[in-house]
């Protein structure tokens, strides 16, 4: 229910696709109920005839006839208007898709040829290695090719794969059967939540290395001016647009404006909630002082943690469990979740997520920050598109990515007032940019199976073309807002709270800033920075050894 509900508050019109798509449900049940309607009814006469041959004679012939129509008719009613209406039938005038892809079996070649290609399709086939990108185009370049000529190939036509997908969404996990992408996640179990993201974080720590470069963030970071990309400003060239530290700096700043916003200090305790590979915990030890503690559902990701933790000399605490699983009455100054709480499930999130926060603060004065993904208000079919290929491939279960509206509601009606919210979702743009030309960068690697990961499933092509398909649609999505970036700066909303701090001109935002409460522009660590020269590659570096230790 709370699935729909979102659904519902999603959608400004009753044409938005959200809208659309659960009407599915209803009419799919419609005609169900009448075809088995009239199918008990074909049956009882059959049967009351003693399943004769006279039925199919005279004007019992009539009536036979009339109810196997019964039966019959709502499947193929809906079947001339999914096929022949909706997606239509022979060619499509001005379309030829060779200029774009190759395809491997001619078969597939003479049906799409001059017809656009639904993007559920569109991916799974590339996905399958079914296609490659045409070098004549764009120089066979993924993002480039989608940025520039999407349009000219591919539509965003609701396909029956996506639609049995979505109701499995609804499903209890024993109709649908365990794996990425299946069942309901609303109200996840503890269980539930560690298989989730055992499958798709312990991939192995080199397959994200090779994504997320030096940094190793997993979540979006914030430029201070608009970076260059192989695909502009390096003429192609993926190893020098990864090789520039720009995405360091943009994790760094990143961390940086986290920091300033829960206003941390010295000696203060931090909970990083889904602190992936420790970076924010670790940046949060050596350049601010603080005692920070981590807490992460990957086993690789504690791997690392602990590595990095030792390589660097910056003492973290991290703990390889659920957030439910913390340790009864601890409590902490500051709390922050990045990117984590799209995976606590629709059901969870305010009650036990946010509840859990909120107990766990320790001061009258403490700040918890949440840096989520969010979804367009009122999305068009592009927009659903990518969200239905995300939650299937890339985030499964994560389906608490929203309007900024939902996530407001939730703070509040978890005990919080929310102080500022800030939106970064160009900044996210960029960021996947740079991961994707990172990832391409690697590609010959990852191709011949060098990359350290888990399982067979997550080597070579499959891993290769899932992630670059994944990279470049989703640099396109965050550039126009298809999905975005928020972030929350909340603190309990209680009568005593000393709520003057907020008016100090160093916690006021103003026009030439990137971030809310950043005391003019220089924040605390940005004044250190100009003093001891510290750059952003460089601060990172100090807190996140190479990736290639476990070899």
């Amino acid at each position: 229910m709370e699935k729909l509900r979102i659904g519902i508050a999603m959608s400004t019109r009753w044409t938005d696709p959200p809208m659309m798509l659960m009407g599915i449900i209803p009419y799919a049940g419609t005609m169900i109920g009448v075809t088995a309607y009239k199918a008990v009814q074909l049956f009882n006469y059959a049967a009351a005839s003693n399943f004769s041959t006279s039925i199919l004679q005279g004007e019992e012939l009539n009536k036979t006839a009339m109810l196997l129509a019964g039966v019959l008719g709502p499947y193929v009613i809906t079947r001339f208007l999914w096929d022949v209406v909706y997606h239509g039938v022979g060619t499509e005038k001005g379309v030829d898709t060779s200029k774009f892809l190759t395809f491997k079996k001619e078969s597939l070649a003479n049906y799409y040829k001059h017809r656009k290609i639904p993007m559920c399709e569109l991916y799974e086939m590339y996905i399958e290695g079914l296609f490659d990108w045409n070098e004549s185009c764009e120089g066979g370049d993924c993002y480039k090719i989608l940025q520039y000529h999407r349009h000219e190939f591919a539509n965003y036509k609701v396909t029956w794969r996506q639609i049995w997908w979505l109701i499995s969404q609804f499903l209890p996990w024993w109709m649908t059967g365990s794996g990425l992408g299946r069942g309901s996640s609303s109200g996840k179990s503890v269980k539930e939540t560690h298989k989730e993201i055992d499958e798709h974080y312990n991939k192995g720590n080199d397959v994200f290395s090779s994504m997320l470069g030096r940094a190793m963030v997993y979540t979006c970071g914030v430029f201070h001016k608009v970076p260059s990309f192989a695909s502009d400003g390096y003429n192609g060239d993926y190893a020098k647009s990864a090789a520039d530290g720009t995405l360091e700096e943009a994790q760094f700043n990143k961390l940086n404006m986290i920091c300033d916003k829960l206003m941390l200090q010295k000696g203060e305790t931090l909970l990083d909630i889904g602190c992936g590979w420790g970076t924010l915990c670790r940046h949060a030890v050596k350049h601010y002082g603080a005692k920070a503690t981590g807490v992460t559902l990957s086993s690789e990701g504690k791997k690392y943690c602990d590595y990095a933790s030792k390589e660097t000399g910056v003492p973290t605490e991290i703990h390889c469990c659920d957030y439910r699983e913390i340790p009864g009455g601890q409590k902490f100054d500051k709390i922050a979740s990045i990117e984590m709480a799209e995976h606590v499930g629709i059901a969870n999130f305010v009650d036990p997520f946010l509840v859990s926060v909120r107990k766990m603060l320790a001061k009258k004065d403490s700040k918890f920050l949440l840096q989520v993904s969010g979804l367009r208000q009122g999305p068009s079919w592009e927009d659903v598109a990518w969200g239905l290929f995300m939650s299937k491939y890339i985030f499964p279960g994560a389906d608490a990515s929203t309007p900024l509206n939902w996530y407001v509601k939730q703070c509040e009606l978890a005990g919080f007032e929310v102080h500022s919210v800030e939106t970064i979702g160009r900044h996210y743009s960029h960021t996947l940019h740079k991961w994707y030309d990172n990832w391409m960068s690697h590609k010959t690697d990852i191709l011949l199976g060098k990359i350290d990961a888990i399982s067979e499933h997550t080597k070579g092509k499959h891993l290769f073309r899932l992630q670059e398909f994944f990279l470049a649609w989703s640099v396109i999505a965050a550039g126009q807002s298809s999905a975005t970036c928020y972030q929350i700066l909340c603190h309990p909303n209680t009568y005593d709270y000393p709520r003057d701090q907020w008016v100090d001109p160093s916690c006021v935002s103003g026009p030439n800033l990137v971030g809310v409460s950043l005391n003019n522009g220089k924040s605390p660590m940005q004044q250190v920075n100009e003093k001891t020269k510290t750059k952003g590659l460089e601060g990172i570096e100090m807190i996140t050894p190479p990736i290639k230790w476990n070899k």
